[in-house]
C-alpha cells in the first residue's frame, strides 16, 4: 500500500515543482557496492546499483548540483558561511574491490570526485567481513525452528527468500550490544550446527594498498571507517580510541603521509556512536564524521560529526532516486510546519 506521501508525488506536476524548489545544502550521496546482487555468494543488500545506473546517476549528480570533494567541504565547514545553493558528494563505504574495478573508472571518466571510507582491517586481505559472513552461512546451511527460535526471528522465517532473511539475522546482530561480534558470530556457527570443515570460499573482496593509493591520486579522497568495522557504541571507550586512531594512522601511512580527517561510522544509525565516538575523532583532528541517517546538510560547522547521508540502494534508476528525495522533501516540509 502506498503512503501518503507517495499518493501525492503521483501528481508529475508536485513532483516537479517539488524538484524545482528543492532546498539549498550539501546532499551526500552514500554507496557500498557497484554490480549486480545476484553474482554475489555474500550479502546482497551491499549492492547499490549496477554500473549502468551508476552512470547515469553521475550524469543526474553534474546536471543537478555542484559536486564537491572532501577538501572543499572542510573549508565550508571552517567557513560557517551559510550554504546558498545545492552541493553533492559522493562517498562510498568499506573499500570493496568493485569501488576500484566499477565505481573508480566511472568516476574517472565523469571527472567527478569522490570519497572512500576505508576499513582498513580488510584491505589486502582475502578475509570475510561478518555482514558478509553471516550472509554466506545463511545462504548454505538449513535453517531449522531451534535456531529460529533462539535468535528471535519471526514465524515464517524459513519460507522468506535469502534476502530478508540476511536482512532480519543482521538487523538483530546489529542491535545486540550485550556480546561482541566475534561471539555473535561463534553463536551463530554452533547454533545452525557447522561442521568445522565447511569454510566459506576464499575470494578477494576488497582493495589492495596499490589500488588505495592509485585512487588516492586520482579524485578519490580516503576516509577512516574504522579497521574492524565493529559497531563504535558497543565498544568500550578505549577500543573505541583504538577503532579510530589505528585506521587514520595506518591510512597516513600507506598514503605516504596525506593527512586523512573524515570518517564514516560504521552501520551508521543513530545508536552506533556516541559521545565517546565523536570526542574521540575531535581529539585524533578528524574535520568531519558522516552517519547514515537520511537528510540535507545545511549547518555543517555545528553538525560536522553528524552529518547526513541519502543511501542509494536496491539498484535504483535516477528517477527512482529523484522521487525518494522528493519524498524527503516533503516529509521535512510537512513535520516542519507541525512544531
Amino acid at each position: 500500500m502506498m503512503s501518503y506521501y507517495q499518493r501525492i508525488l503521483q501528481l508529475s506536476v508536485v513532483e516537479k515543482l517539488c524538484w524545482h524548489f528543492k532546498p539549498h545544502g550539501l546532499y551526500v550521496f552514500n554507496y557500498h557496492r557497484i554490480g549486480d546482487e545476484n553474482d554475489t555468494a555474500f550479502d546482497p543488500h551491499l549492492f547499490s546499483c549496477t554500473q549502468e545506473h551508476f552512470k547515469e546517476q553521475l550524469e543526474f549528480y553534474k546536471n543537478n548540483f555542484e559536486v564537491i570533494n572532501i577538501e572543499t567541504l572542510n573549508s565550508l565547514i571552517h567557513s560557517n558561511k551559510k550554504i546558498n545553493k545545492r552541493l553533492a558528494l559522493i562517498t562510498f563505504d568499506d573499500g570493496y574491490l568493485d569501488n576500484y574495478l566499477h565505481a573508480y573508472p566511472l568516476l574517472k571518466a565523469a571527472n567527478l570526485p569522490a570519497c572512500f571510507f576505508i576499513a582498513t582491517d580488510f584491505i589486502d586481505q582475502q578475509k570475510v567481513p561478518w555482514w558478509d559472513e553471516i550472509a554466506w552461512l545463511l545462504k548454505n546451511n538449513e535453517l531449522h525452528q531451534e535456531f529460529i527460535k533462539k535468535w528471535q526471528l519471526p514465524n515464517g522465517f524459513q519460507t522468506l527468500d535469502s534476502r530478508e532473511q540476511i536482512y532480519l539475522l543482521l538487523k538483530k546482530v546489529k542491535s545486540d550490544t550485550k556480546t561482541t561480534m566475534e561471539e555473535k558470530l561463534i553463536q551463530i556457527r554452533m547454533d545452525l550446527n557447522i561442521d568445522e570443515r565447511q569454510v566459506m570460499p576464499k575470494e578477494q573482496l576488497f582493495m589492495d594498498w596499490d589500488m588505495v593509493r592509485e585512487v588516492s591520486a586520482n579524485g578519490i579522497t580516503i576516509g577512516s571507517h574504522t579497521c574492524s568495522h565493529r559497531i563504535l557504541s558497543h565498544l568500550e571507550e578505549q577500543e573505541q580510541t583504538f577503532e579510530i586512531l589505528q585506521s587514520k594512522q595506518k591510512l597516513e601511512t600507506q598514503l605516504n603521509g596525506q593527512p586523512v580527517r573524515s570518517f564514516a561510522y560504521p552501520v551508521g544509525g543513530e545508536t552506533s556512536y556516541n559521545k565517546s565516538s565523536t570526542k574521540c575523532l575531535e581529539e585524533f583532528e578528524y574535520q568531519m564524521a558522516f552517519t547514515f541517517l537520511p537528510g540535507i546538510n545545511t549547518r555543517l560547522n555545528k553538525n560536522r560529526f553528524t552529518l547526513k547521508r541519502f543511501a542509494i540502494s536496491d539498484n535504483c534508476n535516477v528517477e527512482t532516486l529523484k522521487s525518494s528525495l522528493c519524498l524527503h522533501f516533503i516529509k521535512e516540509t510537512l513535520s516542519a510546519s507541525t512544531e
